[in-house]
Formats: structure tokens, C-alpha cells, sequence
């Protein structure tokens, strides 16, 4: 597999993710950290279209890095940016290995390759994940299996 299909098929994953997770959060819902929950997913989304908005339009996103949604919003803007990302990364002519020039929210100048901010955003949702599988298992409620290796084989 190619580079560039890796990269697409991560972020296939990475949805995947947030739709059974915000399917979780619903079936259990009221529970003492759904909120919690939710506000994680949405910075997951939020991280992919601020970094979106340095790789494509060398600007600062209006989006705050920690703004919530309601489920049903989420998983639209999930979806939304998700095709984003996937159309940016299948563009042939778009270089994984061009260095983007980017201001953080601090605004320092800084700069990656296209190829490391995608694996970048894809590592930071693991990570957060991680934390809503604990406040799920926290509130007894048996997280769900977003394992890499279960969504390659279809569970």
C-alpha cells in the first residue's frame, strides 16, 4: 500500500471511530461524563479543521479548539472535514512531502511536512480517545472496540 492510501485509510479509521464512539455516548446517555465524552470528540474535529485550515488556506481557523456540538452537528462536521482531508491526501498533485509553513495559536512560525501533520492529527484522536475509553469505563460503561485491528477486520 502505497503512502498515500496509508494516510487515507487512517483517516477512514479515525471516523469510523468517532461514529461509533458518538453511537456509544448516545446509547448510554445521561451518564456522569457524557458531556466530557463529547467535548473530547469535538476537539478531535476541531484540531483536524484548525490544522486543515494552516495546510490549505495559511490562515487561522475560527475555530476554537475546545468549541462543543451537539452530537447530531458533530457527526456532520466530522464527516465534512473527514472528506476534506481524504480529497487533500488522494491529490496527486498535492506533495505529501511539501513542507507547509504554519502559525501556531501562539503565532510562531513553524513548519512540517504535509505527510507528518496528517499522522499527527491522526495520533492526537487515538489519544483523546484513550481518555473517553477511561471516563466510559469510569461511569461502568464498557467502551466500545475502536481498535485499529477491529476495524480492519469489520467487528
Amino acid at each position: 500500500m502505497e503512502q498515500r492510501q496509508a494516510l487515507q485509510l487512517l483517516f477512514t479509521y479515525d471516523l469510523w471511530c468517532t461514529r461509533k464512539l458518538l453511537d456509544h455516548i448516545n446509547d448510554h446517555s445521561p451518564f456522569k461524563r457524557d458531556v466530557a465524552c463529547l467535548a473530547f470528540l469535538a476537539h478531535i474535529v476541531n484540531i483536524q479543521e484548525i490544522w486543515y485550515s494552516r495546510v490549505i488556506e495559511t490562515s487561522f481557523s475560527e475555530t476554537e479548539k475546545w468549541d462543543e456540538y451537539r452530537p447530531g452537528e458533530l457527526r456532520k462536521k466530522a464527516k465534512k472535514l473527514n472528506k476534506k482531508w481524504l480529497d487533500l491526501i488522494g491529490d496527486h498533485e498535492v506533495e505529501l512531502d511539501f513542507e507547509i509553513i504554519f502559525f501556531t495559536e501562539k503565532r510562531v512560525k513553524k513548519s512540517a511536512e504535509l505527510k507528518d501533520i496528517c499522522r499527527h492529527l491522526v495520533i492526537h484522536g487515538e489519544f483523546h480517545r484513550g481518555q473517553i475509553l477511561l471516563f466510559l469505563r469510569n461511569c461502568d460503561i464498557k467502551p466500545p472496540m475502536i481498535d485499529y485491528s477491529a476495524y480492519r477486520s469489520g467487528s
